[in-house]
């Protein structure tokens, strides 16, 4: 092994390291609570009739995965096997860059991706985007083994790994115009048949996941139209937010792009990947997700950072130190931006677990629960048996949308904790005039967000719990 293929290993073996020491860096994300449960139901037989694919946006690939994590280690187990999935993205983008720009450009692939706060952000978080990110990454480090190696076997590898991401996360599919734009641009005579056993690959993975269940598919489209929830974030804010993940990783791309002498086409590709699911979140005004779906693009693009960094350190003006220097000051303002990024992303939502220990030490089994950001807490109550069913804690939605069959002053606990699922004022006002509800805990957590401002501030999100004294 090479000196330049032993420091790539070396960079990669270091930000494992990293992310493996640093899974504890917050309670649980709204979203991989609802996975962790979803996989804890699915073992107990109950992942088809709960009805989980009617809302989510993919199959039931990560919550069992997130379910085995939690099992072997609660939360932080879930999260190792995120980094490990992670760590298998990695590589492919590392092996994708060696095969399309070689293996100096492979290594400060490496580099660079290593210093990405997004990347490691998402890479730590048990959420269903990194077995898609895992499945999109391979796909692309397997088309360009095609296109070095010219063997068709790597069809196989691409089509099933890009259809197992796709069913990770089902809008993932959108990552297939970068594939097929890599191979129409690279296999030239060859790309229409290419294109075409990927296709039909895909297509009979594609049926046999849809053929049995797909009632639940019928049912997730039309949920998807009906709700949309924007959160009260304006464009703008998701547009900043855009501008702020991808400006420096476009900007470096696009010295990639100068730099592809003879594969202009390709670099176009890989280039425009970076404006996929920006045009998405600003087309649709959807605020969700942003910082994790940016992501996807990244797998295509850093590959030209690399080529970028890679060219201007082997520059012909070389022997003067200058180029060298601009690529180490570089790597210094990636690291900088990656840090404040990453520590950004990891205090996005409140910890919650002290109420949540509150909670475990006090409700019994067979009381019902009212709590507004639900998942984190229902994840911990439902796997310790606090509670018989995921189904007895009621949230906003459950509760508007006529699902909860007893009145509101019957609840056992009432839970109001800030964030993007806040009580209607009704609700509260029920609960107040009740007369029989009685605070027992309050506690403040600090999260870091983007305001309206345009400026990231740091603010408190409270938490009250409240025990229902009625039969007292």
């Amino acid at each position: 092994m090479d000196i330049i293929k032993r420091m790539t290993w070396i960079i990669i073996g270091v930000w494992i390291l990293f992310c493996l020491l640093t899974v504890n860096y917050n309670g649980p994300f709204f979203d991989e609570s609802i996975y962790i449960t979803a996989g804890e139901r699915t073992f107990e037989g109950h992942g088809y009739s709960d009805g989980y694919m009617t809302w989510f946006a993919g199959s039931l690939i990560w919550p069992v995965l997130a379910g085995l994590g939690y099992k072997l280690a609660g939360l932080a187990g879930t999260r190792i096997v995120a980094v490990l999935l992670s760590t298998a993205t990695f590589v492919a983008v590392v092996q994708a860059a060696d095969n399309l720009f070689g293996r100096k450009a492979s290594f400060w692939t490496a580099v660079a991706l290593a210093l990405s706060g997004p990347f490691a952000s998402l890479a730590r978080l048990g959420v269903y985007d990194v077995p898609a990110l895992t499945g999109m990454a391979v796909s692309f480090w397997a088309v360009t083994a095609l296109i070095k190696w010219d063997h068709r076997l790597w069809l196989l590898v691409a089509a099933v790994s890009f259809t197992l991401g796709m069913f990770s996360k089902y809008p993932m599919g959108m990552m297939l115009f970068p594939l097929l734009g890599v191979i129409f641009t690279q296999r030239r005579g060859k790309a229409l048949l290419d294109a075409g056993i990927f296709g039909l690959i895909s297509t009979a993975i594609v049926l046999v996941f849809f053929l049995p269940m797909r009632d639940q598919f019928s049912a997730l489209a039309s949920w998807q139209v009906i709700n949309r929830p924007n959160f009260g974030v304006e464009v703008r804010t998701i547009g900043f937010a855009l501008f702020y993940l991808s400006l420096v990783p476009a900007v470096f791309a696009l010295g990639g792009w100068f730099a592809a002498k003879g594969k202009r086409g390709l670099a176009t590709v890989l280039l425009l990947s970076l404006a996929i699911w920006p045009a998405y979140h600003l087309l649709s005004g959807n605020p969700v997700g942003p910082n994790k779906h940016v992501v996807f693009g990244f797998l295509f693009a850093y590959p030209l950072v690399g080529l970028a960094f890679s060219t201007l350190w082997e520059s012909p003006w070389g022997k003067a130190l200058l180029p060298k220097a601009a690529v180490l000051l570089s790597v210094a303002g990636l690291a900088v931006l990656g840090v404040v990024q990453l520590d950004q992303a990891d205090r996005a939502w409140p910890d919650v677990r002290a109420a949540s220990d509150y909670l475990l030490t006090h409700v019994e089994p067979g009381e019902l629960l009212l709590i507004n950001e639900s998942w984190p807490y229902t994840m911990y109550l439902y796997t310790e048996e606090r509670i018989q069913s995921p189904w007895d804690v009621f949230d906003s939605y459950r509760v508007t949308h006529g699902e909860s069959e007893i009145d509101l002053c019957d609840y056992d606990w009432f839970v109001d904790t800030q964030g993007s699922y806040a009580w209607p004022e009704p609700i509260l006002d029920t609960i107040a005039g009740c007369d029989t509800f009685e605070e027992v805990y309050a506690m403040d957590s600090t999260v870091v967000g983007l305001g309206g401002n345009l400026n990231f501030v740091t603010y408190p999100i409270h938490t009250v719990i409240w025990k229902n004294v009625h039969e007292n």
